[in-house]
């Protein structure tokens, strides 16, 4: 404990008491010159921290950004376990046009054959033409049609 300057305890009429709280004034200021020294430091503290609101903020939008991140990932994994078939239809697609054009040559050789058919078939309808009873039928036919 640090001493006063004088020798207070020899001046009269002082209380003990006061003696002695005056007896700790030194201390008491150090101490106090120490904890000034050391707190100094939470003003930059408070500095920092002031931030805070702000920085929750966006930790806020991080995480609402982050939740869509799982959805996305969800979805390239639909996408993904769905690339085989994609592959299997494009390899298919890619055979496409020549399919298309043997189809087209098949159905203009189905049209050929469909013609001489009809062909070959009208010495036969006009001969079931003349089959008694066909001409009333094709009259009854024409006024059910109109």
């Amino acid at each position: 404990m640090a001493r006063l300057p004088f020798p207070i305890d020899r001046l009269p009429g002082l209380s003990a008491d006061l003696l002695g709280a005056l007896r700790v004034l030194p201390g008491m200021a150090q101490d106090t010159a120490s904890m000034a020294r050391n707190t100094a430091v939470l003003e930059d503290v408070a500095d920092a921290t002031r931030v805070l609101p702000e920085l929750r903020a966006d930790m806020e939008r991080v995480a609402e950004a982050t939740e869509r991140i799982t959805k996305i990932d969800a979805r390239m994994a639909t996408i993904e376990a769905a690339m085989p078939v994609l592959v299997e239809v494009q390899q298919h697609l890619a055979s496409l046009p020549e399919t298309m054009d043997r189809l087209e040559v098949r159905l203009e050789q189905l049209g050929n054959q469909l013609e001489a058919l009809q062909g070959s078939l009208e010495p036969i309808g006009r001969v079931a033409r003349r089959v008694p009873g066909q001409r009333r039928a094709e009259k009854r036919d024409a006024s059910d049609a109109a």
